[in-house]
């Protein structure tokens, strides 16, 4: 479990540990907008694409090694990130670390609950730290580029890659029978409903770690401020994560995640707005809707399947199209932004976004999904 924990708060801070530095980032390295815009977007799309990849690689390798290697990946693009001197060495760190983030969560869930008999709980605890680790990131990051180097803050985190590696090597595996049959019948649609729910909602998350520090130092915030800011989200992303999965009960998720939707939508409006009014409170409760939704998505994914391994090919299905759909939501806030001069494009269409998912709940009722599985 505590390993488990551990890699979790290595999943995150690859992502925000730089955009409470972009003020500086884009002096140093003189990013373009576009290139700022792909530093959130590319990783995510690349979690996408591992997931999707998840198949091939578990036919070479075992869900362990999969781990140990997703870590190494994670940590050398850290490093990488000492020597940054353009932005194309940024983008190309970004898009390591996506690769090796993607290879870990691709197949974390199916370890979980192969391992764990309370997988709901162990799934918000892992969402939680995931979580939770992208927050320390953010609040630490400025201050490290304060009173250190920016190159440091960037690269600081590789030590937590190493230690997680460390504690996953010495932690005992036990051996477990997997299989790479194509289990997801063609006729169950549910994976693809699935990734665009998820989408949408890891969306959310993603344009928010990308530009939220950003959109208040636009209006007169510093970086530490803005850090904190986004390190308060998280805050909140953790409580979401751990709480709301521990209040489910019986098999209808629908009332938790209306729950978790109507927090997104109120800090998402509330960011709309009025910014400046009791910013902590919008962030706060947009992380919580959006920390509690992650692990919901990845128990309903989970949920009524007759086979782990089942269940695990409609989880990767459900994060590869997920993440890739995510990827593309902070770059197009971003040009939202490029083009508008202000966020109010880019966090109303994720108010809008918000709004269409909580019509799409009324689709995951237990009886709905029963029957797309044995339909399968």
């Amino acid at each position: 479990m505590l390993s488990v924990v551990i890699i979790g708060l290595n999943l995150r801070p690859l992502l925000t540990s730089a955009t409470p530095l972009l003020p500086i980032l884009k002096a140093q390295l003189r990013l373009a907008p576009l290139i700022v815009s792909l530093l959130t977007a590319l990783p995510v799309f690349m979690m996408g694409v591992m997931a999707l990849l998840a198949k091939p690689l578990l036919r070479a390798f075992s869900p362990t090694q999969l781990v140990s290697g997703g870590l190494l990946v994670l940590m050398g693009s850290c490093l990488w990130r000492w020597h940054l001197d353009s932005g194309a060495t940024l983008l190309f760190s970004a898009l390591l670390g996506g690769a090796g983030i993607g290879i870990i969560q691709a197949v974390m869930p199916a370890i979980i609950r192969q391992r764990f008999l309370r997988v709901a709980a162990v799934t918000g605890l892992w969402s939680g730290a995931i979580m939770g680790g992208g927050g320390v990131a953010a609040a630490v990051s400025p201050w490290l580029a304060q009173q250190l180097d920016w190159r440091l803050a960037l690269t600081a985190w590789a030590m937590l890659a190493a230690f997680a590696r460390m504690a996953w090597s010495l932690h005992r595996h036990p051996q477990v029978a997997t299989t790479t049959d194509d289990v997801t019948a063609p006729r169950d649609r549910a994976p693809w409903l699935l990734g665009f729910y998820f989408g949408a909602i890891n969306g959310g998350y993603a344009s928010a770690i990308a530009w939220l520090p950003d959109s208040y130092q636009q209006l007169g915030w510093s970086a530490q401020q803005g850090g904190s800011l986004l390190a308060l989200l998280t805050v909140g992303q953790v409580v979401g994560a751990i709480v709301l999965p521990l209040l489910a009960r019986g098999i209808d998720r629908r009332p938790l995640l209306w729950l978790a939707l109507a927090l997104q939508l109120f800090g998402f409006s509330g960011l709309l707005l009025a910014p400046l009014v009791q910013p902590w409170i919008w962030a706060l409760s947009a992380g919580i809707g959006l920390g509690g939704a992650f692990p919901l998505c990845l128990v309903l994914a989970l949920d009524q399947q007759p086979s782990p391994e089942r269940g695990a090919r409609r989880v990767a299905l459900m994060q590869g199209f997920g993440f890739i759909l995510a990827g593309i939501m902070p770059f197009a806030t971003g040009l939202m932004h490029t083009f508008s001069g202000s966020y109010t494009l880019g966090w109303g269409w994720h108010v809008l976004l918000i709004v269409a998912l909580i019509l799409m709940t009324t689709r995951f009722a237990p009886a709905t999904e029963a029957r797309q599985v044995a339909v399968a």
